[in-house]
């Protein structure tokens, strides 16, 4: 409790202090009274004072202090210690209880003073002035003064510990006096608060009524510290003080901490006051700079000089230039903005210590001052603004910088040269040594390691050599010492730059020394930083990082660099940045193939090529040279091939690519910055794009799907090469971060990310560039561009086009990988676009999503197949997985897909196909209808490629899916509004076409240009379908779209197909493979044919079926003649697959119309109209029959082959006339008729291929007629019919009917001959159409030529009684026509026509024989050609055997003979007056004949025929001898029966008389009869003759059957002729033809010799019938001789 305090109270207090001062003076009395009388005296004295003070309220103890203080200043002056150590001690009690005025300071201070003089009890003296200055402020001015240098005086003694207590006293009082000025201020909370332990005391007030004086009081602390500052100043510059007067000496280390110590603590002091801060300008920095010369003056000789305690006045001394540095370090931080000019001459000085030829330890220092300063941005800022940045001053950021990195460089360049040039053994390597025990981390250059003996944490200087205050020589300095704080400050500098340039707030600034910095100033300031500093910046940290040996030093420096180029970049200083990227990119690269690569970018360092540089280069260089091999093997952790690239020599190219960690170390930090800092990279991004293109490239890194890269490791080609396991484990890593830098493209802005673009598209068109020369192309920048496409969907419309414009070049190219991957690309980037969910949905997008389409679009102008491949396998995962959004990139796709041409190749075509396919069935009904045309279009173009048929065939399968779409959805597609109209074709000729209708017409067309396409198969299909559409469809067009489709489809079609029908060639087709062509296609024309048939049959059939609405058009008639001379056209074809199929057409048109003929022929319009059609078709008809009929003779020399009409072409040629005649019977006239005649002649004509077989037999009617045999004759039947109606117009015609049936009817004898080739029934091989060869069969015309003659005698029986039919003399020809049949007979075909022609004729001749009599002169002619065929028949030239016919058919021949005979007997001898004479007697010569006919010896053969014609000829000799032999005159009314009797009779004396006979004249029926009867003799006579020669001849060898039966005819004919002779009437048979008969006697008689019993048999037949001869009858008596001669010759033999 202060005695201050309690003096107007608490009189207890005071009592008891005073009380306790009493005691004490009382002690000291007793101590002083033996010796120091006077002592005693002036306690006591003290005492009673004391006393009275304590008695009396008003008089203070204050006020007897000076008096009580005597006896202790005496007590001081005995120099007894005992008794000074008391007295001090109650000085300090006083001192303490604050009773001690100025006086009494004065009193304390002498006494204390001259006790210091005597150097006594100097430790309680310094306390005692500390008491007395710290307890209050009462000591001021001169005592002030005198009690500081009584503690400098005792600092100085010989007394280490007063010394040391004195120092420390002086530094307390210092900043005492100091502190004190602050109280002259109120505020006390903006006064630094350093020593504050005083300023927080108690405040010290003295009595009110010296409030007055306190200003005064006050002002003298400011000028007690005034004086006291500048006399310090006075001291170190070794001059006298003002104030501080008896000092004695004062060393300048002393005074240079006092000043730091002064102006570390209260700078306030100097910042507020006036004086001051001109003491600190003029005196203090003077000091400073005078100071400093021996050290600037100074250069270092080689031997290190150890400082002495003297201070040589040209030799740095390291105590005073460690503490000038400290107060220089000092005045920059803590008065720069007061001392501008004063710091840039000291930051100059600083920097020059820093030079090579400075002692170590002097820029050992400096780089600690140095670093101090680098910790703080706002000196940095301040330095540049107030130094960097004005026109004149020194650059003292830049200076500082460059210092910095050429003392780095000189740092390891030096120790590298020590290193070589010295043994190892050292102090400076000892103490490398020392400090690298404990820190592993360092710098390593040629082969010398300096470790990181210092280590600061971030922003934080920690000086040591500037601390060494009690050290008075320069301490033996670590060379890596040096390295070491230049590492951290760099790394500080770079910070404190940052923290500038962002604005970072400092912690703790003082406000009276910050220069604020506007913001108008900031820009410029930040600018001029970098330009200040970059250059140092970089020479420093390329070596160092070069040299750096552990990951945390070159990850500082990395992360320092990284740092530093995001601020350039952030100020728009591209080529700082541009550097400080570079340097870490060639960091990531052995030195040698870093310059390699960067060749071309040197322009980037042009700032740098000055010393720094080149030292840095230099550096890199050796510290590759000079690395012992085990040092740098143990670094690398991967070997990989170098990425081929232009700057590299060809010697780089061939060595493998060493990776040490550290190269890793700073690709990892490349990642990082371009990730962390991508937005301000903008141009840089090329360098650190090539950089890790090559870095992957060397690891092996390869791209994988979305861009992203991965490790696919390549094979060790030595032991120590190939990635280590540790790197291959961070490979994913690494590759992971390459992911997650594209990945953060993301959140660049738009100019940004077209940087990183720009970027990326150039290093891949380098990249593109290398591979034309068929180097394995990197493609790295093609998968980062697809990866950043990808991250940055979002805004995908920035980056698109010049993202895919790159990609596409890149498709282009010739190498095939990178093809691969550019095309790998640009469809992973339409895939994910398309399926992106963006902000307006795709599908109400058209301007995106016709921007994401035409990239695709693009790759359509790709040659490479493989690109087209990718193209088209994305547009179908497109299809399968977006479909449905597609809504305005149709027409893209379906270009894309229509794009792909034959060239192609079928892999491609087929993929294109299949899109086409699902979009065809997916995808048409979510299609705008604009894209429908396309569709068709495209189908259409697969339809015609011809890489592959499949797909040609099922694009025509598609075309009828769109059909059927078109079907299925016709009422949305019609109501559909299409404005854009371009797309629909127009079709010429239709006026105002429904949109609908002309989709339709797309359709139909392209279905016709399909159907000309080159290959058979495709046009059969397409065929097909555009006929099935037609018919399945076409009911949805409008009418008069209808004649758009035939003019404009249908009959083009037609044409086409026939001009390329025609140019077909007819080579065989080469049947490539194991296909085995039908050789009814083997050639070109052949397969066209087919399509012939198909077009032209579908053509039909539409108009067919469409017939009522073309009708209805206008130009059906046009149309009609059209169509019709297609089908002439094809119908006329040399191939019958073609002619065929034209006339099955025509006969669908034909009776198509038959069925609706009746309702047509309403209105007379109509009819005339239909007569004009009908006349068109019977024209065309006939000109097909006439045509394709025709015979064509082979010329010998022309090799033009057969066209051979085919039996079902003629058959159905002839069938349609029937649906044509029913039209035009009216107008039917006999040219018609004869044309139509022609025609079936023709027809019939025609012989029968091979191939045609099958037509031989019928299937129509039971006969075995053919198809066509039965069709011509039904059409001559119908035209019969016709004609042979009642009131018919065509009578006339049925004489041509008959003339044309009869010319039918030949062939059953003779088959017609066709073009030279005769018709036999044998196979002959000829030429036929394409030199195949094609066999010819005659047909068989046996059955159509006999049906001829029966329709011919039907008709014949019918019309027999026609004026026509007489005059046109049928009967005559209906003979002439079957006497053919009847003369060949047995050698007839067929035995049945032979048979048929004489029954017709026997049926002819009853009907027809009762006509002639009643009109004989149309008959005149007939007779002899009638006669003439009854020879003919009878006595046919071919013979006929039982082997050949057996025996029963020989009876039936016979039989029919023999019905021949009895026609005649019945049907002509009986009328034999009412025919011609000659005709008559020819009849009798037959008879004749035919009784005889087996005994001519020229016409036997055969045994056997002998009994053949036994019964016809008995028959004959009965009806001979029935009307020669018989009486006429027993009956003498003249009937028929005698009339015809005695005409036969002449006849037959007359043809005897002339053929066997050869008696020309004769006249008489007897005659006549007399003749027959010698003729018949005279041949008995001649064949019994032989018979006997014969078989006298033959010995016992009998003789043939035949002859026995042929002489037991004969024996039986001599019976029969006795028989006749005895019962004719004697004028009938003269004398000779008795004579004969008897003359044939002998004969009989020489038979009897046969062995034969048949002979036998008849023999005695005969000789019994000449019993009646042995006696002469009554009526030739007269020649008795004769008779009695027959009678004994039968007499004998009867006998024998």
């Amino acid at each position: 409790m202060s005695f201050v305090r309690t003096s107007t109270g608490g009189n207890e207090s005071v009592h008891k202090f005073v009380e306790a001062l009493r005691a004490d003076f009382k002690t000291l009395s007793l101590e002083t009274k033996k010796k120091y009388p006077l002592i005693k005296e002036s306690c006591e004295e003290a005492i009673t004072k004391l006393g009275a003070a304590s008695n009396n309220q008003q008089t203070s103890v204050y006020y007897t202090v000076n008096q009580i203080l005597y006896p202790l200043v005496q007590g001081c002056e005995t120099k007894d210690l005992k008794i000074i150590k008391y007295c001090l001690g109650m000085m300090q009690r006083l001192i303490t209880q604050q009773v001690v005025d100025q006086k009494g300071a004065r009193y304390i201070t002498d006494a204390l003073w001259m006790l210091m003089e005597n150097n006594i009890e100097e430790v309680k003296v310094l306390q005692t002035v500390t008491l007395l200055l710290t307890t209050n402020t009462v000591v001021n001015g001169e005592t002030l003064a005198k009690s500081l240098v009584l503690c400098f005086r005792l600092h100085y003694t010989k007394n280490s510990t007063i010394v040391n207590t004195a120092g420390a006293t002086i530094r307390q009082l210092v900043s005492l006096v100091f502190e004190r000025v602050y109280l002259e201020k109120d505020s006390v909370a903006t006064v630094q608060q350093v020593g504050n332990q005083n300023a927080n005391k108690d405040n010290i007030s003295l009595d009110g009524d010296n409030g007055t004086g306190g200003n005064a009081q006050m002002q003298t602390f400011a000028s007690d510290a005034f004086f006291l500052f500048q006399d310090l100043v006075q001291l170190v510059n070794a001059d006298q003080p003002y104030w501080l007067i008896g000092m004695t000496e004062m060393t300048r280390t002393f005074g240079l901490e006092l000043l730091e110590a002064i102006l570390t603590n209260f700078s306030a002091v100097f910042h507020e006051n006036n004086d001051f801060r001109l003491l600190l300008k003029e005196r203090v920095c003077a000091l400073v700079i005078k100071l400093f010369s021996p050290n600037v003056k100074h250069r270092q000789v080689p031997a290190p000089s150890n400082g002495n305690t003297a201070v040589p006045n040209d030799k740095p001394y390291f105590p005073i230039s460690m503490r000038l540095l400290r107060l220089v370090a000092i005045l920059i931080q803590k008065y720069h903005t007061i001392l501008v000019t004063e710091c840039e001459i000291f930051l100059s000085l600083i920097i020059k210590f820093l030079d090579p030829d400075k002692p170590h330890w002097q820029r050992a220092l400096a780089l600690e001052v140095i670093h101090k300063l680098a910790t703080k941005p706002n000196l940095i800022a301040f330095f540049c603004k107030s130094y960097d940045l004005k026109n004149h001053a020194t650059n003292i950021v830049h200076d500082m910088i460059s210092a910095l990195g050429t003392y780095v460089r000189y740092s390891l360049i030096n120790a590298a040269a020590l290193q070589s040039g010295q043994p190892p053994a050292g102090n400076q390597n000892n103490s490398t040594a020392t400090h690298s025990t404990n820190i592993q981390g360092g710098f390593m250059f040629r082969g010398v390691y300096l470790s990181l003996v210092a280590t600061f944490p971030p922003g934080v200087a920690k000086a040591v050599y500037l601390e060494l205050l009690d050290k008075l020589e320069a301490p033996n300095i670590p060379d890596s010492y040096g390295v070491s704080v230049a590492y951290a400050i760099l790394l500080d500098i770079t910070r404190s730059i940052g923290g500038v340039i962002q604005r970072i707030p400092e912690i703790q600034q003082p406000t009276h020394n910050c220069a604020i910095i506007t913001e108008e100033e900031h820009k410029p300031l930040c600018l001029q930083l970098i330009n200040s500093s970059w250059a140092g910046l970089l020479s420093a940290f390329v070596p160092l990082i070069d040299a750096s040996i552990d990951e945390a030093t070159t990850d500082n420096i990395l992360k320092a660099m990284q740092n530093y180029a995001a601020l350039c970049g952030m100020l728009d200083l591209l080529g700082p940045r541009d550097a400080f990227i570079m340097a870490i990119c060639r960091a990531s690269f052995p030195p040698h193939y870093a310059a390699a690569i960067f060749a071309n970018n040197l322009h980037i360092e042009a700032d740098l090529r000055g010393h720094a540089r080149s030292n840095s280069q230099d550096l890199n260089n050796q510290f590759m040279n000079t690395c012992n091999e085990g040092d740098f093997r143990q670094q690398i952790v991967a070997v990989g091939t170098p990425l081929p690239s232009a700057s590299l020599p060809h010697s780089i190219m061939q060595a493998p690519v060493m990776l040490t960690t550290k190269n890793l170390q700073c690709m990892r930090a490349i990642l990082f910055l371009a990730r962390s800092n991508g937005s301000i990279l903008g141009t840089s991004w090329h360098i650190v794009l090539q950089t890790l293109q090559h870095l992957v490239w060397i690891l092996g890194l390869k791209p994988s799907t979305g861009g992203s890269l991965q490790a696919f490791p390549k094979p060790a080609v030595e032991a120590n090469v190939g990635i280590q396991t540790a790197v291959m484990a961070d490979l994913p890593v690494l590759s992971q971060m390459l992911s997650q830098l594209f990945e953060s493209s993301q959140y660049l802005d738009d100019v940004a990310l077209h940087h990183l673009i720009d970027a990326l598209c150039k290093l891949s068109h380098e990249a593109m560039e290398l591979a034309y020369a068929n180097r394995e192309p990197s493609l790295f920048a093609v998968a980062k561009l697809l990866e950043t496409g990808l991250v940055n969907m979002p805004r995908i419309e920035v980056v698109w086009r010049p993202l895919t414009n790159h990609l596409l070049e890149v498709c282009q190219h010739r190498h095939i990988r990178m093809r691969e991957w550019g095309v790998e690309a640009i469809t992973y980037l339409v895939k994910s676009a398309l399926q992106f969910k963006h902000n307006v949905p795709l599908k109400e997008n058209m301007e995106l999503q016709t921007m994401l389409l035409s990239p695709l679009s693009e790759l359509s102008t790709v040659m490479h197949a493989d690109v087209r491949q990718r193209q088209l396998d994305c547009v179908l995962q497109i299809l399968n997985g977006a479909g449905e959004i597609l809504s305005f990139g149709w027409p893209a796709i379906i270009e894309i897909i229509g794009a792909v041409n034959d060239h192609h190749g079928e892999p491609l075509i087929r993929t294109a196909f299949q899109c086409l396919q699902l979009v065809i069935t997916d995808f048409l009904t979510v299609m705008p209808w604009r894209c429908l045309p396309l569709c068709i279009n495209t189908a259409a173009k697969f339809g015609s490629q011809t890489q592959e048929l499949n797909i040609s065939l099922t694009a025509i399968g598609l075309m009828w899916n769109i059909s059927d779409f078109f079907n299925q959805n016709q009422d949305k597609l019609m109501s559909a509004q299409v404005e854009d109209s371009v797309i629909l074709p127009d079709f010429p000729g239709t006026v105002k076409m429904p949109q609908f209708d002309k989709l339709w017409m797309c359709l139909y067309a392209k279905l016709g240009e399909l159907c000309v396409d080159l290959r058979p198969a495709v046009r059969k299909s397409a065929g097909q379908t555009l006929f099935s559409t037609i018919s399945a469809h076409g009911s949805l067009l409008n009418p008069p779209t209808w004649q758009a489709l035939v003019w404009q489809v249908l009959f083009p079609l037609l044409d086409n197909v026939r001009a390329l029908s025609s140019s077909a060639s007819n080579e065989k087709v080469d049947a490539s493979g194991n296909i085995l062509i039908h050789h009814s296609r083997n050639t070109a024309q052949k397969q066209w044919a087919e399509t012939q048939v198909l077009t032209l049959s579908g053509v039909c059939r539409v108009f067919n079926t469409k017939r009522e609405l073309l009708q209805m058009l206008g130009d059906f008639e046009r149309a009609w003649s059209l169509i019709l001379e297609f089908i002439q056209n094809a119908a006329l074809s040399k191939n019958g697959e073609v002619s065929l199929a034209a006339l099955k057409s025509l006969q669908e048109i034909m009776y198509h119309n038959a069925d609706k003929a009746v309702t047509l022929t309403n209105e007379g319009i109509t009819r005339i109209k239909d007569d004009e059609i009908w006349t068109i078709a019977w024209n065309i008809w006939i000109n097909i029959g006439i045509e394709s009929t025709k015979i064509t003779t082979k010329n010998n020399d022309a090799q033009d082959e057969y066209y051979v009409p085919s039996q079902a072409f003629l058959t159905a040629l002839i069938q349609i006339f029937p649906a044509i005649f029913q039209h035009i019977q009216q107008r039917f006239t006999l040219s018609d008729f004869e044309k139509f005649c022609i025609v079936l002649t023709n027809a019939v004509c025609i012989p029968v291929q091979t191939d045609a077989v099958p037509y031989i037999m019928s299937s129509v009617s039971d006969s075995l007629l053919t198809p066509l045999h039965d069709g011509i004759l039904d059409s001559i039947d119908l035209i019969q019919k016709e004609a042979t109606k009642h009131d018919s117009n065509l009578k006339h015609m049925i004489p041509v009917i008959f003339r044309q049936l009869l010319v039918f009817s030949k062939f059953a004898c003779a088959p017609p001959a066709y073009g030279g080739i005769d018709h036999k029934y044998v196979k002959t091989a000829n030429h036929y159409t394409n030199n195949a060869t094609v066999e010819m069969v005659s047909m068989n015309f046996i059955p159509f030529g006999e049906k001829s003659i029966s329709i011919c005698v039907k008709l014949y029986q019918s019309t027999a009684t026609e004026e026509c039919v007489m005059k046109e003399n049928i009967l005559h020809e209906i003979i002439k026509a079957l006497r053919i049949p009847l003369a060949m007979k047995y050698k007839c075909l067929s035995s049945s026509t032979w048979k048929l022609a004489i029954s017709s004729l026997i049926a002819v001749l009853h009907t027809g024989l009762k006509v002639a009599r009643a009109k004989p002169n149309y008959f005149t002619d007939m007779w002899d050609d009638l006669a003439d065929t009854f020879d003919k028949f009878l006595f046919p030239a071919s013979v006929c055997t039982i082997e050949d016919r057996g025996l029963e058919e020989i009876v039936l021949d016979e039989t029919i003979d023999c019905q021949v005979i009895e026609l005649l007997r019945d049907e002509v001898l009986p009328h034999a007056h009412e025919m011609p004479h000659q005709f008559i007697m020819q009849i009798v010569v037959l008879l004749n004949k035919g009784s005889i006919h087996s005994a001519s010896d020229s016409n036997i053969c055969y045994e056997s025929d002998w009994k053949l014609r036994e019964i016809f000829a008995k028959t004959c000799f009965e009806t001979l001898l029935q009307f020669s032999l018989l009486d006429d005159n027993c009956n003498n009314n003249r009937n028929s029966l005698t009339s015809a009797t005695a005409t036969v009779a002449g006849v037959n004396a007359a043809l005897n008389a002339t053929v066997f006979t050869n008696i020309s004249g004769g006249g008489g029926k007897d005659f006549a009869g007399r003749l027959a009867v010698t003729a018949l003799l005279h041949r008995f006579q001649e064949v019994l003759k032989r018979f006997n020669d014969d078989e006298r001849q033959s010995g016992k060898c009998p003789l043939p059957r035949f002859r026995l039966s042929e002489i037991s005819f004969v024996l039986k004919a001599i019976a029969t002729l006795v028989v006749s002779m005895k019962k004719a009437p004697p004028s009938k048979v003269n004398k000779p033809a008795w004579d004969q008969l008897i003359g044939l006697y002998p004969y009989l008689v020489d038979c009897t010799t046969t062995t034969s019993p048949e002979v036998s048999r008849s023999l005695r037949e005969a000789l019994l019938q000449y019993t009646d001869l042995l006696q002469p009858p009554k009526c030739l008596l007269n020649d008795a001789p004769i008779s009695s001669k027959i009678q004994k010759a039968t007499h004998s033999n009867g006998q024998e």
